[in-house]
């Protein structure tokens, strides 16, 4: 392990941790800001929707600039900006600056994750265990970034929240003192696969892409309205940020499972069980009192978050040549469509309650179990799309 845990892997896997805990830095702030700008639903389904659209629909962007810069500045420049503008948003003064915030902050991860997954992957021979250790450093970084934000407006109050740009600075100019000494290098142009060859492949990748927009949905919509239902019943905006903080570190912990139990039961499997055991935990989170609610809110996240590693495994599975392509619609593209959902989700809440609303996005793990129980064999799949295809692969 130690030869693989190189003094840079574990550098970007730190800077990783920082930019991912900004990413969640905003959501145990909700009530406050609610009472601040005299918030409804709808405004903050939409600032959870603006954030997302900065945050991911605009990595494919970034990945495409990333293959065509010599220094990877991006993911120095990334942690900056994630710092600067997201520790700002105590100091709105208003809705709009609110959200310009968030976007700005948000353009700041999505331009560090892709050019930052590429490194990770080329820092040790051992390429998937690189990747799975950078992986978890954003994955706790997003998990304790709600602890993060109460400590900070506990201890500084709301007004100074920009206290917590101080580790994504120090990290940004870390980053930015090594790749200085980086030998600037110009990249040669490589052939790329075609697009067209992904038709073969479609069905099953349209199947997979849908099931992980629900899966992002609920888990965006449950992240983002969970402290907001907890202080309506009584909890402190500390209590709320805790709780959210247990319930994304377990489902943190339930991608580790899933991972594992992906080589050996097949993915397919996985993302099956994922599912089926994740649906009836959420809704029996809002027929239950808030203990042993909460208890089965936290299962439920760690069996929903249990296909997040896989959901992009056997994506690439489908076509090995399109990896890159493929990475980006299901982690950016499809991600970001899921966090775009919570704004009809806020709407509802201001027309029918929290509740109803809550109900209405938990039926999406319904539509999530029949996507995956549609899914074909993956494994099998790809055998079959390397048979269906020589003529394609010796043309390139």
């Amino acid at each position: 392990m130690r030869h693989v845990v190189t003094p840079r892997l574990a550098l970007l896997a730190l800077a990783h941790f920082t930019i991912d805990a900004y990413s969640s830095f905003f959501s145990p702030l909700l009530p406050l800001l609610v009472a601040k700008f005299h918030l409804s639903m709808t405004l903050v389904g939409a600032l959870v929707a603006l954030a997302s659209f900065a945050s991911s629909l605009s990595q494919p962007l970034f990945g495409w600039l990333s293959d065509r810069i010599r220094r990877p500045w991006f993911v120095a420049f990334g942690p900056l900006t994630a710092a600067a503008f997201l520790s700002m948003i105590g100091l709105a003064p208003n809705y709009a600056t609110l959200v310009a915030l968030l976007m700005l902050g948000g353009i700041g991860v999505a331009a560090f994750h892709p050019q930052a997954a590429a490194i990770a992957s080329g820092l040790s021979e051992r390429r998937a265990l690189a990747m799975s250790i950078f992986v978890t450093g954003g994955t706790l970084g997003f998990s304790l970034g709600p602890m993060f934000a109460v400590s900070v407006v506990g201890w500084f109050g709301l007004d100074h929240t920009w206290v917590a740009a101080i580790p994504g600075l120090l990290m940004a100019g870390l980053l930015v003192a090594w790749f200085a000494r980086v030998q600037s290098r110009a990249r040669a142009a490589a052939s790329r696969p075609r697009l067209a060859q992904l038709r073969p492949v479609l069905k099953p990748l349209t199947l997979l892409y849908f099931a992980v927009v629900c899966r992002s949905a609920v888990s965006y919509g449950f992240m983002t309205f969970l402290p907001l239902h907890l202080h309506a019943r009584g909890w402190s905006v500390a209590q709320g940020g805790a709780v959210l903080t247990m319930y994304l570190v377990c489902g943190a912990l339930g991608g580790f499972l899933g991972g594992w139990l992906a080589d050996r039961w097949g993915g397919r499997r996985v993302v099956v069980t994922s599912f089926m055991l994740a649906a009836p935990l959420y809704f029996a989170f809002l027929f239950l009192p808030d203990g042993p609610g909460l208890a089965c809110l936290v299962a439920g996240g760690f069996f929903l978050q249990s296909s997040l590693p896989v959901n992009v495994v056997m994506g690439q599975e489908l076509s090995p040549a399109h990896a890159s392509t493929i990475s980006s619609l299901l982690m950016g593209a499809a991600w970001g469509v899921g966090a775009l959902l919570i704004g009809p989700i806020g709407a509802l809440a201001d027309a029918k309650g929290l509740h109803a609303a809550l109900f209405a996005l938990s039926l999406l793990l319904g539509a999530g179990v029949v996507c995956a129980l549609m899914l074909p064999d993956v494994r099998r799949g790809v055998r079959a799309v390397e048979l269906a295809e020589p003529a394609g692969a010796a043309g390139r």
